[in-house]
């Protein structure tokens, strides 16, 4: 998520992207090529023309056990190729050299796509303002979607974003648990200043605020519900940090959500002096995370950190290297913490 702090060029105006569809309306459709992932969903009748033959089927949202993956939406097409792999979708023969993930729904159809034959039920936007659009891109097919919220500047400087996601809280596509919205954190501190913070959007406690880091004293403020730290990827030995994880987060408050995340490995040196540098082993360290979520016994979901975080080489999205291998292992994983998908598409 962290690349967005050096990478700060965004077209987000409504306008723009308009201009945009323009340009493209005369250009020849995008052509996807379709991974090998079993039977292709049907297309609903009245989908878009812009959307792939192949494009999202609905699949119920499993509330109770959901799988969700932190989505970055302002990729450009040569950005997604900069990292040590590189994207196999991309944004397609025709992308314009400006243009973001979030400037193409038919792409973003597609990963929504990709990421249902994996077994993940939702998105984590990092942006507030790209929540909008992915839930109504999600919103036919039940795929979900909500927003981590940056709060590295401390409760006031996270007012504009929370203040978007409390727009769409009630949107039918807006991650959900017990029925209530989710928003995630970054960088959330203790401080007695969110629960004043809570406590003027959110008196009356309609959504369910989860915290970011292993600071697990922060479940001691009624400002947050719960924990999700959001990287797993540093550690050497994933399959018994994440338990651990999990017994702080019993020890400190037994009754506020553990959410445990999964990664597949990392290496940030692309994108800045490396912090993060962890080999993939051809899916065995993913195995690793995997099997540490489980052990952790969590309540309620899993995070995959990240879908698509190239510069940082955290993404199970396909690669050209890897092809689809974290979906399957995804999938395998899904399956077993759901206790079976019951209506999920064919895999694999």
């Amino acid at each position: 998520m962290h690349v967005l702090l050096l990478h700060m060029v965004t077209f987000s105006s409504f306008s723009f992207r308009a201009f945009l569809n323009t340009l493209r309306a005369g250009a020849l459709a995008l052509t996807l090529a379709t991974l090998p992932l079993g039977a292709a969903p049907v297309v609903r009748a009245d989908a878009p023309a812009s959307q792939p033959a192949a494009g999202p089927s609905y699949v119920p949202y499993n509330e109770a056990h959901p799988v969700l993956a932190y989505y970055y939406a302002w990729w450009e097409a040569s950005r997604l190729q900069a990292g040590i792999h590189h994207s196999s979708l991309g944004l397609g023969q025709n992308a314009l050299p400006w243009e973001q993930v979030i400037d193409r729904p038919d792409v973003m159809r597609e990963h929504m796509r990709l990421a249902q034959v994996a077994g993940v039920d939702g998105f984590i936007v990092n942006r507030a303002i790209d929540l909008g659009r992915l839930l109504e891109l999600g919103a036919p097919y039940d795929f979900r979607t909500t927003v981590q919220v940056n709060a590295a500047g401390g409760p006031m400087s996270a007012v504009g974003e929370l203040s978007q996601f409390m727009q769409h809280a009630d949107h039918p596509a807006m991650v959900r648990y017990q029925g209530k919205p989710v928003v995630f954190f970054w960088r959330a501190t203790d401080s007695p200043q969110w629960l004043a913070l809570r406590n003027q959007i959110d008196p009356n406690r309609r959504t369910v605020w989860l915290a970011d880091g292993d600071n697990f004293n922060i479940l001691r403020n009624d400002a947050f519900d719960g924990i999700s730290p959001y990287q797993i990827a540093w550690s050497q030995t994933p399959q018994t940090q994440l338990p651990g994880w999990g017994a702080k987060a019993i020890a400190a408050n037994p009754h506020k959500l553990y959410v445990p995340p999964v990664a597949p490995g990392c290496n940030d040196s692309p994108a800045r002096a490396a912090t993060c540098i962890q080999d993939r082993r051809d899916g065995s360290y993913y195995r690793q995370t995997l099997q540490g979520a489980l052990a952790s016994n969590p309540q309620w979901a899993v995070v995959i950190s990240t879908w698509n975080e190239w510069l940082e080489d955290t993404q199970i999205e396909p690669s050209v290297e890897y092809g689809d291998l974290y979906l399957h292992l995804t999938r395998e994983f899904a399956d077993q913490f759901k206790g079976g998908v019951a209506g999920a598409l064919a895999c694999c």
